[in-house]
């Protein structure tokens, strides 16, 4: 390689925008591994424009922005999976979780699914959470409980780790909201 075309490489490289990385949070740990009737959340269903690496916001009613630089950790999917399940959990009182997939032959006494249609932050506001959930019964996959939420949290920090705290707080109502529809157990 010619020494001009190395440095010009070099260069580039060097001029390239750092990453930076995010983490959806629970509220806390579940309650102790075991404890309590099986419980199962998932599959989460989130729609293609979130479902990627990089956040999502949108910046006016028709736009939204994807900022590659400002990424995830892991699969937003299975973040959002654990983040759901461990609030619920703690919620319900369960250390006896498990989230999809699962092994086969597991147990379950519910079974939570989630299809989460809005999960983003606008620009200059709220971040806003869309989902309907169905609780069901582990063994026969019956309906026991079927609702919706639309659900807003305020960014009160500026910058994307303020965002992605207000997401991880609308995953805290989520879950607030289908322990609240749960059935008697």
């Amino acid at each position: 390689m010619k020494p001009s075309l190395l440095f010009a490489l070099l260069v580039l490289t060097g001029c390239s925008t750092p990453e930076h990385y995010y983490r959806l949070s629970a509220d806390g740990p579940a309650p102790a591994t075991g404890s309590g009737f099986s419980l199962g959340v998932g599959p989460v269903v989130l729609p293609d424009y979130i479902d990627r690496g990089e956040l999502v916001f949108q910046s006016s009613d028709t736009k939204f922005e994807v900022p590659y630089e400002q990424r995830w950790t892991g699969s937003l999917r299975d973040t959002t999976t654990r983040v759901v399940a461990t609030n619920l959990a703690r919620r319900l009182g369960t250390g006896n979780l498990h989230t999809y997939p699962w092994p086969p032959g597991t147990p379950l006494r519910y079974q939570v699914r989630i299809d989460v249609r809005q999960f983003h932050a606008r620009s200059g506001g709220d971040a806003v959470l869309e989902a309907s959930w169905a609780v069901e019964d582990g063994q026969s996959g019956a309906v026991l409980r079927r609702q919706a939420a639309n659900l807003t949290e305020p960014v009160t920090q500026k910058g994307y780790d303020g965002i992605v705290a207000a997401q991880s707080r609308l995953l805290s109502q989520l879950a607030r909201s289908i322990a609240q529809s749960f059935p008697a157990h």
